[in-house]
């Protein structure tokens, strides 16, 4: 019994490695018929992916502000001198990337403070704060929640593309207050390269104005007085009765006297 048991075990075991191969070779055939496919009638055109029209430049120059972790998400924040920050927070399985503007930043700061600062009591009825900013053209969104219960209050960060994909991570109270004040300096720092970027801009531009002020000087060249000669004949011809100075009249000449008869 143990032998037939054996056998009949070896058995199913070669059907089965006979079906896997021939599934193995179905498989292989139906990929290698498009490749022959495309190998014959040549690769596809590639497609330029459409560029991003909120990229930032590729000259654009960044100052790193911090890289910390909170909760289970950790969080990079940059601030750039086009007036800009950005901020990408990895979650346990997704990362989002935000590029905020400063001002828009300031003012998401301010109302976070407000909600951080406002007083929590035991007889308020449980409620949810959250503060919320939302990137420049696209759907994504990083926001900062506080819910509020029985006087205890509970934060969390939320980050998100879309209403349907993004994550939430609890933090503690210090850890929103830090990363409000990273904010706040990534901003701080964004505005102080973006003042320097316009001032050396700006001198720049007088500069290249002053260099082509005086390019145009030294290419004007004062034109020369040109002095009529006298005409030729004028030397030659006697000056007018009215131009010509009064001669002094010359006296008669005196007349001898007749002589007397003697």
């Amino acid at each position: 019994m143990i032998e037939l048991t054996r056998f009949s075990v070896s058995i199913q075991t070669v059907q089965m490695l006979f079906r896997l191969s021939a599934v193995a070779c179905t498989v292989a055939c139906l990929s290698a018929a498009p490749r022959q496919a495309i190998a014959q009638s040549g690769p596809p055109p590639v497609q330029a992916a459409p560029q991003n029209p909120f990229a930032p430049p590729v000259s654009t120059k960044r100052v790193a502000i911090s890289k910390a972790v909170f909760g289970d998400a950790g969080v990079i924040v940059n601030a750039r001198d086009d007036g800009f920050i950005e901020l990408a927070a990895a979650g346990p399985q997704k990362t989002i990337y935000l590029q905020l503007r400063g001002a828009a930043a300031r003012a998401w700061i301010d109302s976070t403070q407000r909600m951080l600062k406002a007083r929590a009591r035991k007889a308020d009825p449980p409620r949810t704060y959250r503060s919320e900013i939302t990137e420049y053209g696209s759907t994504t969104t990083m926001a900062l929640t506080r819910s509020v219960d029985a006087g205890q209050s509970q934060y969390a960060l939320a980050f998100a593309e879309n209403p349907q994909s993004g994550f939430t991570i609890p933090i503690e109270a210090e850890e929103a207050d830090v990363f409000v004040a990273i904010i706040r300096k990534a901003e701080t720092q964004s505005a102080k390269m973006l003042e320097k970027t316009d001032t050396t801009a700006a001198r720049a531009a007088d500069s290249a104005r002053a260099d082509s002020a005086a390019k145009a000087k030294k290419k004007k060249k004062p034109a020369a007085k040109r002095t009529t000669p006298p005409p030729a004949d004028s030397a030659a011809k006697p000056k007018s009765d009215s131009t010509a100075k009064p001669k002094p009249a010359q006296p008669a000449p005196a007349q001898p006297k007749p002589a007397k008869p003697a």
